[in-house]
């Protein structure tokens, strides 16, 4: 269907008005499609891709209310757990096979080096058909992480079609067009674009968006360059009549914006027929922006303008969005609509509608998850278009020490853990920027010591549970006593406060799990014993906070919510959060397994959790192998 002016038209009445539908003819002016509108209702809607935690994937629909809000999402599609991986997917949302209702389609990368376009069609309800592939490229031929994908209906023929910048492994680039056939699948590709090595294009300093940017009825597609001088540039690369693509025309430019601070959307905002190429901007002071642009009679983007601006005290993370462009409350302009994050685990809903003039309004809230029904990290909203994601900003590392798995494990041990400052001197030269230790306390609680074992075993002197003995007093006390295997063999046992001046010392971010046999003190019926050994959790860190970064945490499940309790109590709320995700995928062992049984899942978890604007926190206990292993794959 067509929209002419806000309103619905079929083909007939469309015909009656003199509106085109799948020829070719009719200018963005005369006709305008609703893009992504999956119940035929004349608003754009949001399809999100969502990938559950036990290995089943569904597609959510967020179909639009009249003012541009979101009520809960619906089931649009779902398979078992295994199907699909959502890392070897690229999504794209378009009317692929022309009946005026959005479809979905995504090329998928097998592990066998296969890559296959599937596509599904939108039924009209908010829900679609099963999947069915058309385009394949054989082992080989295509690699799957090379790809960045756009949608438009590049050759106005009604279907929106598929363009791919293909990044060869030599440093050669092409741009190829899918087109798109009347099932919705799509035939062989053509290229239209290329260029060498030697003319250094780097599609990772590249952001694309697609949208009819010269109204003449053929989706156009824009980028966006950030050069390695820090000029960034917008480009046009206008369609052909068959779908491919004419050279680019360079048009605004400036050296005063950060390429990373930047992404980049398209759509017909002000309701002239003509999309625009909006860039959102995440200032460094925190507040935010969008700018738009519109292609000049020479096919330059130009005429710069602020459609949107949100102070810093509006709160919003840009790293926190996933934005979908559409007309969401079907008044013939579109708005921008994301997905936001919060940072206590709520996802929401919120529209930027459009106004007459194509400046945007303030922020509309609708949806909201209720409690750990929904991970940000797993929802993904399927848009026209999409980036090359770019080497992520290379993550904090924590380091840990190992020690083995299995039966008499403390015969293996070799005491790796960084509980001292050699400990953490060593981390450090391996790339760590933090670690995780180990807090334990002596008897009732008298000493907050950093040792991992629940005995002595590993230390000089008699084999002692370390809640039995003293700190410095009795035959059997623990302070003066060394390590007595390993690498850190000699090393002595440092106390809780001790332990966090070196880490500051060395500027070191400590991670401190208070171990679960300290519950023989924080956990006593005798008060007195209690309050002493909680005193020892508590005040080194409280001591501290003002000019050191401290988290803590405990594996134990009858302390933790005692620790968070009082962690919150003494204004340490903080320390309980911020903490590293775990990237390995293999148990440590004596002697110590090759590190390459992680190398898939760090991979994975780089994909995932890895950004390109802020630096997020990884643990490991191969440290020095990790940061090996990210050279190249980050910056």
């Amino acid at each position: 269907m067509k929209k002419r002016f806000g309103l619905i038209c079929t083909t007939v009445v469309c015909a009656v008005l003199g509106l085109h539908l799948g020829t070719g003819n009719a200018t963005a002016a005369d006709a305008r499609t609703v893009r992504h509108d999956y119940n035929g209702d004349g608003r754009s809607d949001i399809a999100a891709w969502y990938d559950y935690g036990d290995g089943h994937d569904a597609v959510r629909t967020f179909l639009a209310g009249t003012d541009g809000g979101f009520p809960a999402p619906g089931v649009g599609w779902e398979t078992g757990a295994g199907n699909f991986w959502a890392d070897h997917m690229k999504r794209l949302t378009g009317d692929f096979d022309g009946d005026g209702i959005g479809d979905i389609a995504a090329f998928y990368g097998y592990d066998d080096g296969r890559v296959t376009a599937f596509t599904w069609l939108g039924r009209g309800d908010g829900t679609f058909a099963g999947h069915f592939s058309s385009w394949t490229a054989a082992p080989g031929n295509w690699t799957f992480a090379n790809m960045t994908a756009e949608a438009g209906d590049f050759n106005g023929d009604g279907r929106d079609d598929i363009a791919v910048w293909y990044d060869y492994d030599n440093g050669d680039d092409k741009l190829f067009t899918l087109l798109a056939r009347a099932d919705g699948g799509f035939s062989s590709h053509f290229s239209s674009f290329e260029r060498t090595e030697a003319d250094g294009w780097d599609v990772k300093r590249m952001k694309f968006a697609t949208g009819d940017f010269d109204g003449d009825g053929r989706d156009d597609l824009a980028a966006l360059y950030g050069y390695a001088s820090g000029t960034v540039k917008t480009m046009a690369f206008t369609a052909k009549p068959d779908g491919g693509f004419n050279e680019p025309v360079r048009g605004w430019e400036s050296d005063g914006w950060n390429f990373s601070r930047a992404t980049v959307h398209a759509g017909d905002f002000d309701g002239d027929g003509r999309d625009d190429l909006a860039a959102w901007y995440d200032y460094a002071d925190g507040h935010d922006a969008v700018i738009g642009f519109e292609l000049d009679a020479d096919g330059k983007f130009g005429n710069r303008r602020e459609i949107l601006n949100l102070t810093t005290a509006a709160g919003y993370d840009r790293d926190r969005m996933k934005i979908v462009t559409g007309d969401y409350n079907g008044d013939g302009h579109d708005d921008l609509a994301t997905l936001y994050g919060y940072s206590d685990g709520r996802v929401k809903t919120i529209t930027f509608t459009a106004k007459a003039d194509g400046s945007l309004n303030g922020s509309l809230h609708s949806w909201e998850s209720t409690g750990d029904n929904w991970t940000f990290d797993r929802v993904h909203p399927i848009e026209r278009y999409s980036s090359h994601p770019g080497l992520p900003l290379c993550p904090t590392v924590f380091g840990h020490g190992g020690y083995p798995t299995g039966a008499n494990a403390w015969e293996r041990d070799q005491v790796r853990q960084p509980n001292h400052p050699a400990g953490l001197a060593q981390q450090k030269s391996w790339g760590a920027d933090g670690v995780e230790a180990d807090l334990q306390l002596t008897k009732d609680g008298t000493k907050g010591v950093m040792w991992h074992n629940t005995t002595t075993r590993g230390l000089t002197g008699t084999s002692r549970n370390i809640t039995d003995i003293w700190w410095a007093s009795g035959s059997d006390q623990l302070k003066g006593r060394t390590i007595d295997r390993g690498p850190y063999t000699g090393e002595t046992v440092y106390t809780f406060r001790e332990w966090l001046d070196s880490a500051k010392a060395q500027n070191m971010i400590p991670l401190v799990e208070l171990k679960g046999e300290a519950k023989q003190s924080l956990l006593n019926s005798d008060s007195s014993i209690r309050e002493a050994a909680w005193n020892e959790v508590i005040a080194p860190i409280s001591e501290r906070i003002a000019s050191q970064e401290i988290m803590i945490s405990t594996g134990d499940a009858t302390l933790k919510p005692e620790l968070e309790k009082r962690l919150k109590a003494a204004g340490l709320g903080a320390t309980f959060t911020g903490h590293p995700v775990w990237v390995d995928d293999i148990g440590w062992e004596e002697p110590a397994p090759s590190a390459s049984g992680n190398y898939g899942g760090w991979q994975q978890d780089l994909n995932r959790y890895g950004s390109t604007t802020r630096s997020v926190r990884m643990a490991t206990t191969w440290t020095k192998d990790f940061t090996s292993w990210l050279n190249g794959k980050c910056a």
